[in-house]
């Protein structure tokens, strides 16, 4: 009898120190400072159409590290005749986007193209304003790091949708302005739905009757993605979920048109 419960003594104190090797990590920190600066030059060519070129630069890891930087053309047209058509766009743009990857033994500048189309819809009552939008993108690589066969990476394709509402205040020029939007990508049959969320509060002035600046602080979620059993790969798995905090600031400039 002495003999058993001296062996289940050693057997307990050797768990304990087994235990303690094997102890999991703590999470890291997945919090995340940002800028986003973008520089944007638009015009209306007739009623209705306007075009936009816009350059955007972002910087993370709390502002210090490149991240990427997007060339981007816009067109969005919107019918005319009556207060309903108005009141709805159709748009479509095409980026080019070169972006930094500093993760990892293999590091460098990738560039990817990605297009989008769009439905967006407003309704001004009053002194509030309400609009909602739905997206859907698609993006490509054009260049990879390690000079693979951009071809061959797997195409991205992403559902958005998004909802804002304005207040104009009286006797103030900083109206503001909040909106919400969710970001669901296309996956293959069976894998679990995957989303992200932000949301942004910001408010605009012109500094001159053809400018305007928007400033904003936004806050983009994630959370911990792991689709076992599915066929994904080591790139699909997001360990643990992250959230970036972003100051926005975007300046436009509309050319003079006839219109």
């Amino acid at each position: 009898m002495r003999r058993i419960f001296l062996l289940c003594w050693a057997l307990h104190c050797a768990s304990l120190a087994f235990a303690q090797v094997i102890t999991q990590p703590e999470a890291p920190d997945t919090l995340d400072w940002q800028s986003w600066t973008s520089v944007s030059l638009d015009w209306k060519p007739v009623k209705g159409l306007r075009l936009e070129l816009q350059e955007q630069w972002r910087f993370k890891e709390n502002m210090g590290t490149f991240d990427r930087q997007f060339h981007q053309l816009t067109a969005n047209w919107t019918p005319q005749g009556h207060d309903l058509l108005e009141a709805q766009s159709i748009g479509f743009a095409g980026r080019l986007m070169t972006r930094q990857d500093n993760q990892g033994d293999n590091q460098g500048l990738e560039r990817h193209f990605r297009w989008h189309a769009q439905y967006a819809l407003q309704w001004d009552p009053g002194r509030w304003s309400f609009s909602s939008r739905v997206r859907y993108q698609r993006r490509k690589a054009v260049w990879l790091k390690d000079g693979d066969d951009p071809s061959e990476a797997p195409v991205k394709s992403t559902w958005r949708v998004k909802a804002t509402v304005k207040h104009n205040l009286r006797k103030w020029k900083l109206d503001p302005e909040l909106s919400v939007e969710r970001f669901s990508p296309v996956l293959p049959d069976g894998w679990p739905t995957d989303q992200a969320w932000r949301v942004r509060l910001g408010t605009e002035f012109k500094p001159g009757k053809r400018q305007r600046i928007k400033l904003g602080i936004q806050r983009e979620w994630k959370d911990r993605y792991l689709p076992v059993g599915v066929g994904a790969g080591l790139d699909d798995f997001r360990l643990y979920g992250n959230q970036e905090w972003a100051l926005v600031v975007a300046y436009r400039y509309r050319m003079k048109t006839g219109s």
